[in-house]
């Protein structure tokens, strides 16, 4: 949580029942901590810190609609603050996969703040993990100039380069102020920054780098490669035959009779998962419930590649099951592997709006139509909203 508080305009009573509930804050029990914050936000809804606090208890406790809500909603109140956008930026490429919005949001907020050692790493790791090496190790290394004892990054520059010496970003005497910038050491193609003219160097230095790092942004999306996904099903020709027959008969009405060729093609072959999906599919017409459910679910184990047959997982689990954390699980996953999937974005609008999450929900309908701006269902879903 973060200490530092900015004072809502006219406030000054919140801002003192801000410092009071903070002092109250020091609990183990995440329960008992959010429940305090719900009853604070109910006096002072429009206080930024306190939705950001509460996004980060309902993250630690695995409720990530809600998170994102607060998230959201507190970067609304409080643009630019950068515990807020730091929090929105990470919920965004760890839980939904939305890299391009935490890259932009970042380098956004690091031109402003360009010695935030929370801020670096961030930018330093997701460099990373998009295979932006030399990029984090910019990052990285530009921690260890402020804080050479920092063991996060001295520890992912060590995976990406070797052994670093502590004394290499050591601070340099001051040679004019305390606060004198001391020269950054030539590693490979990062020029050294001069003492006599650190600041403009540093920003020249700094531009080049986030003009890299969107660059990524810009370039288009690399096609998914997913071959559990677009595979051919299984060389086995008798589970062929027997797949093909059962199609021949559900695509005439027979779903009695598909039904059970389905059976007996998932008895003689048990692992064949398209099959198991389709008898999902016909049980939650026909029911048994608990049939859909079982092969729902060994569709998924069997092929978990598989985006369609983990969609239809989710909804059965959230629309007729009431499973809906398990449903939000799933569709949070699904966003991670494939974040223009407007299906998967529409069902965590809908999930979000009938739990009363507007804010939240207008985030994912409005990122369908970034995707299908010809899309009416979603246009009027926004205008309901």
């Amino acid at each position: 949580m973060d200490n530092t508080f900015v004072v809502p305009a006219a406030s000054y009573e919140a801002q003192n029942a801000y410092r009071r509930l903070q002092l109250c804050m020091e609990t183990d029990d995440t329960r008992l901590a959010i429940v305090e914050i719900k009853t604070f936000l109910k006096m002072y809804p429009d206080l930024a810190l306190a939705c950001n606090d509460l996004g980060v208890l309902y993250a630690k406790t695995g409720e990530k609609l809600l998170a994102l809500a607060c998230y959201e909603k507190a970067n609304r109140l409080q643009p630019g603050t950068p515990v807020i956008v730091k929090n929105l930026a990470e919920f965004y490429f760890i839980e939904l996969g939305w890299t391009d919005d935490a890259i932009l949001m970042l380098t956004e907020l690091l031109k402003s703040h360009p010695d935030d050692l929370d801020l670096l790493l961030l930018l330093g790791t997701i460099s990373w993990k998009i295979h932006r090496d030399q990029e984090a190790r910019t990052f990285f290394r530009r921690v260890l100039e402020l804080h050479p004892g920092n063991q996060e990054a001295q520890l992912a520059l060590h995976q990406l380069e070797g052994d670093i010496p502590a004394a290499e970003y050591a601070p340099a005497p001051a040679l004019v102020t305390p606060s004198a910038v001391a020269p950054t050491p030539q590693i490979q193609t990062i020029p050294p920054v001069q003492q006599t003219s650190a600041a403009s160097q540093q920003g020249s230095s700094l531009d080049e780098i986030l003009a890299r790092l969107r660059a990524t942004v810009a370039a288009p999306p690399a096609a998914s490669q997913d071959p559990a996904a677009t595979a051919a099903q299984p060389a086995v020709q008798s589970a062929e035959q027997l797949y093909h027959q059962a199609q021949q008969l559900v695509q005439c009405g027979e779903d009695a009779a598909g039904l059970a060729a389905l059976e007996h093609l998932v008895a003689e072959h048990p692992t064949y998962a398209v099959a198991h999906n389709d008898l999902g599919v016909l049980y939650t017409r026909q029911g048994p419930l608990d049939l859909a459910c079982k092969h729902h679910e060994l569709a998924v184990r069997f092929e978990p590649g598989n985006p369609l047959f983990k969609k239809n997982l989710a909804a059965l689990y959230y629309s007729l099951c009431g499973r809906t954390d398990e449903a939000v699980e799933i569709y949070t996953g699904l966003i991670r592997e494939y974040p223009a999937d407007c299906e998967v974005l529409t069902a965590l609008a809908i999930i979000s709006n009938n739990n009363n999450l507007k804010e939240q929900a207008r985030i994912f309908i409005k990122r369908v139509l970034d995707f299908e701006p010809w899309n009416a269902d979603a246009r009027q879903f926004l205008a309901e909203l």
